[in-house]
């Protein structure tokens, strides 16, 4: 699985290199026998979108070709030996209940559907735009399953629920296309850090694991050498080269207005403190390896983690500290 992960990316990358790339605009020429968009979910261009859909591209050759997982088995901290104190994990807590995703199993299933704390959850992570969030998984009052579609916009994973096949966008959790259009998950606070780091705030944590159902190695990236490049691998609409493209982040919206706060600004044991919107904020890292914003009165934002150029495409208008 390994390397048919490398192929795809290859196929897709030199699919879109070499023009044969996979929007609805050309969907005769995508190099994937099955159009997802059109033939699996029934979407053309005379369907209702929030996004355009020439910026919609085919990852993979079919939907859920990158299996979500939907009865996830843990391991208690203390005898998951297979970790290690660097591995980076996306780490949640719900009414004390503490629950640790290792990368280097979402890097192949992306989607986990759980149940933390009593709470439905969704635990998303894009490898492309290095972005983790997790989401309240009710939509209009009902609990649902979300699944990977196959499909990317901004080079983001776009989502989709099994219940109405509407396509929501990983990184802002909105609905796109489909019966719930417009509709806006809720996100929930999650730290992606350390094993270590997460471990020591969270000794009681459950950890995601390797038994997944699916023949999987699990002891490596299936992206080679892609976060150290400055490569993209699906088209961006909005670019900006001051920075490295993979640049870590911490991205919020505040009243509003996108800030992003550089991973490498909050190294130290210092906050970082500065005015934005006329508040007066300071981010900090929680124990948990969260990021947070403050202000005098008691308000709070937690940041979502996520590569620059995936924040910034999404946000082309932010802030960013420090400049």
């Amino acid at each position: 699985m390994h390397s048919l992960f490398h192929r795809l990316g290859r196929l897709a990358l030199m699919a879109l290199l070499a023009g044969l790339v996979s929007p609805l605009a050309a969907r005769e020429r995508s190099p994937f026998p099955t159009d997802i968009l059109v033939e699996t979910f029934g979407y053309g261009p005379g369907t209702p979108s929030n996004i355009d859909y020439d910026e919609i591209y085919q990852g993979c050759p079919v939907r859920d070709c990158i299996p979500a997982l939907s009865a996830p088995e843990y391991l208690a901290a203390g005898v998951a030996d297979f970790m290690r104190d660097d591995d980076l994990v996306l780490g949640i807590e719900i009414n004390g209940d503490a629950r640790a995703y290792p990368e280097l199993i979402m890097n192949f299933h992306e989607i986990v559907n759980d149940t933390i704390g009593g709470v439905p959850v969704a635990v998303t992570f894009c490898p492309l735009c290095g972005s983790g969030v997790a989401f309240e998984r009710r939509v209009a009052g009902e609990t649902v399953e979300f699944g990977v579609s196959g499909l990317l916009h901004g080079s983001d994973l776009v989502m989709y629920d099994r219940k109405t096949n509407s396509l929501w966008q990983q990184i802002t959790g909105e609905a796109v296309i489909g019966p719930q259009r417009g509709v806006v998950l809720k996100t929930l606070p999650l730290a992606m850090v350390d094993w270590k780091t997460w471990r020591a705030a969270h000794p009681q944590s459950q950890v995601l694991s390797r038994n997944t159902g699916h023949a999987r190695d699990y002891t490596r990236g299936p992206y080679g050498d892609y976060v150290a490049s400055d490569k993209v691998m699906f088209p961006v609409e909005n670019r900006d080269l001051a920075l490295h493209p993979k640049t870590v982040v911490h991205g919020f919206t505040i009243d509003g207005q996108p800030l992003a706060v550089l991973d490498t600004a909050l190294a130290g044991d210092e906050p970082v403190t500065a005015e934005f919107g006329g508040r007066r904020l300071t981010i900090r890292r929680t124990a948990g390896g969260g990021v947070v914003a403050g202000d005098p009165a008691g308000e709070s934002w937690h940041g979502l983690r996520l590569f620059w150029f995936a924040w910034y495409n999404f946000h082309p208008d932010t802030t960013r500290l420090p400049e």
